[in-house]
C-alpha cells in the first residue's frame, strides 16, 4: 500500500459509503501521515520560504537571511502541519482520530484480523495463495454484527484499563525507592556504600556525557507490601506475579 492507492480507495470507496459527520479512525502507516502543504526544508529557495511565511502571517525582515527565515520556520512549523488525508476527509465533513503509536490493542480492526488470522492458520491446510484468499472471504462472509460488537467492546475495556493508569509513571517516580549498590571492583573498599541508604544515588537528571560511576543503581519495590511505597500504588494495576514474570 501506498499513498497514492490509499487516497484513491479513499475518495472513490471510503468516503461515499460513510454515514454524514462520521470520524475515521487510522493508525500511524505512512500513507496515513503524509502531510498537507509540506513546510520548506533548509534547501528550500528563499523566496518559497518567503512566501510560506507569509501564508501563515507570520512577520518576518526583508533583510532576514536565508538561516535566519529556516530558523523562524522550525520554530513555528509544528503548528501548521496538516495530513493530506484529514483535508480530505474535512472537505467531505468527516474528522479523523489517529490511535497513539504502537497500540494496536486500541484498534479494532487490528483484533478481526487476528480472529481470521486465527481461522486461517487453522483451516489452511494445502498452504497456497488461493486457499489462503479464499478462507479469508470465508472468515470475513462469518463475521456479523454481533462479533465486531464483542471486538469493540474488548478495545473500549482495554482503554478504560488505560485510563485508570494514565497517571502511573508520575506515580512510580515519586514512589520508587533508588538505592546505590556497590560494584564489584569495590567489594572490598571501606566506603560504606552498603551502609548507606538512598542518599548515594543521585535522583536528579544526569549531566551530558558518559556517566564515570562504577555504582549501579537498583530500584528496590517490594510489590504488595504494605510498608513499601510501591505496593498497591493503583487501582487495576496488578503486580505479576512469579509465573507470569519468567
Amino acid at each position: 500500500m501506498n499513498y497514492e492507492n490509499y487516497e484513491k480507495w479513499l475518495r472513490t470507496q471510503l468516503i461515499p459509503n460513510l454515514p454524514p459527520n462520521s470520524v475515521v479512525v487510522v493508525d500511524n502507516a505512512s500513507y496515513h501521515n503524509k502531510q498537507w502543504d509540506l513546510a520548506p526544508s533548509s534547501n528550500t529557495k528563499k523566496a518559497d520560504m518567503q512566501n510560506w511565511l507569509t501564508n501563515k502571517g507570520i512577520q518576518y525582515g526583508s533583510t532576514m537571511l536565508k538561516p535566519q527565515l529556516y530558523n523562524m520556520i522550525k520554530a513555528n512549523k509544528e503548528r501548521f502541519k496538516t495530513f493530506s488525508i484529514d483535508q480530505i476527509l474535512a472537505e467531505a465533513n468527516h474528522s479523523i482520530l489517529r490511535l497513539p503509536p504502537y497500540h494496536p490493542d486500541l484498534n479494532p480492526i487490528e483484533m478481526a484480523w487476528a480472529t481470521i488470522k486465527q481461522y486461517v492458520a487453522s483451516k489452511n491446510v494445502k498452504w497456497n495463495l488461493q486457499e489462503c484468499t479464499k478462507l479469508i472471504k470465508e472468515k470475513v462472509s462469518l463475521m456479523g454484527a454481533q462479533e465486531w460488537e464483542k471486538i469493540c467492546k474488548k478495545v473500549k475495556d482495554i482503554e478504560e484499563e488505560y485510563a485508570k493508569s494514565d497517571y502511573v509513571v508520575d506515580l512510580l517516580t515519586e514512589q520508587f525507592i533508588i538505592r546505590a549498590d556497590d560494584s564489584s571492583e569495590d567489594d572490598d573498599s571501606d566506603d560504606g556504600y552498603e551502609d548507606d541508604d538512598d542518599d548515594n544515588c543521585d535522583r536528579g537528571s544526569p549531566e551530558p556525557g558518559p556517566s564515570t560511576s562504577k555504582r549501579r543503581c537498583t530500584i528496590s519495590c517490594n510489590v504488595g507490601s504494605t510498608n513499601d511505597p510501591c505496593g498497591n500504588f493503583i487501582e487495576g494495576v496488578k503486580p505479576l506475579t512469579d509465573s507470569e514474570s519468567e
